[in-house]
């Protein structure tokens, strides 16, 4: 084959992947380029160019795909590369985690391997979807923003609380957890049908509830601290992840030991729920630990210094 003949087709495949109005002027520009630069390494040899030559020179060059997106301006970038790793990980551990928590089903026996593929097997991919979307919304507003953005330094202190969130917080974290604690009374005094459908499983009150209850006040006392200290020390952080996990495991325990309401309807849409409620901790958990590594570290040896 002819080396020019070579250079045709490669320059041929880049110029179909760039817009038509730029393909003549590009393609007349590569050629030209390849052409000097085949000559020169022809002319390094001290030898005619020949096909292993050329084969050589385009190889080093780059796929067609590669050049062509030298010439062409980035499109809409969907998810920039920096985010790539982490959007993998988030996309592959929420599902894997509903897998998880849906196959002991398939284990024991309460439900075929085709009836689970057909529920929460292809239904865990709502997921990927969930965040391919978030992600195309993100694309948009960085479109729109493009230009508009100045860069202005966020929190410095990021440990820092104000005061009056916190406590207006706490209020009502003890609201919250005191309906939670009483719910059981609390549903049996409505009337109708109410508590039918909320009922609480005996066992789950009597074996599975109570650890709420401890790592309840164990966040309670953690918050109160940080009011009182008005800022996140690094033990409380390293308290905070702790009180994360307890939940991750007591989440996770929930789901995978038995029903928690009596009413079926009512269980299946609570476990749902604790799903949804167990990916946002998992994934809040995961968020502050590696932004907690994102720091500038002095190598030791470099402080201090004559």
């Amino acid at each position: 084959m002819n080396p020019n003949d070579v250079i045709e087709t490669y320059v041929v495949e880049v110029m179909r992947r760039i817009p038509r109005k730029e393909r003549n002027d590009i393609g007349l520009e590569l050629r030209a380029l390849l052409g000097e630069m085949l000559a020169g390494r022809a002319a390094d040899a001290g030898r005619a160019p020949d096909d292993a030559m050329v084969l050589a020179m385009l190889r080093e060059f780059g796929t067609p795909a590669e050049v062509a997106a030298r010439y062409t301006a980035p499109g809409l970038v969907i998810i920039p590369s920096e985010q790539t790793r982490s959007f993998t990980l988030a996309t592959l551990l929420g599902v894997s985690l509903q897998w998880a928590l849906s196959l002991p089903e398939v284990f024991d026996g309460r439900k075929s391997a085709a009836a689970w593929w057909l529920s929460w097997g292809l239904g865990a991919l709502w997921w990927p979807g969930f965040m391919a979307t978030i992600a195309m919304i993100g694309a948009w507003w960085r479109w729109f923003r493009a230009g508009k953005d100045t860069w202005s330094p966020k929190v410095v202190d990021p440990e820092r609380v104000s005061k009056p969130v916190t406590v207006l917080g706490l209020v009502w974290f003890a609201i919250g957890v005191a309906t939670l604690a009483f719910l059981p009374w609390i549903v049996g005094a409505m009337p109708g049908k109410v508590p039918e459908v909320l009922a609480l499983d005996p066992g789950y009150l009597r074996g599975r509830a109570w650890p709420a209850l401890l790592l309840w006040a164990l966040q309670f006392a953690m918050l109160v601290r940080v009011l009182l200290e008005g800022r996140w020390s690094p033990a409380l952080r390293r308290l905070e992840s702790f009180v994360s996990v307890g939940w991750i495991a007591l989440l996770a325990w929930w789901l995978w030991s038995g029903p928690i309401f009596l009413a079926p309807r009512t269980d299946e849409g609570a476990r749902g729920g604790i799903a949804l409620v167990l990916l946002f901790v998992l994934g809040d958990l995961v968020y502050k630990l590696v932004r907690g590594r994102t720091r500038i570290r002095v190598p030791e040896g470099a402080n201090g210094g004559g």
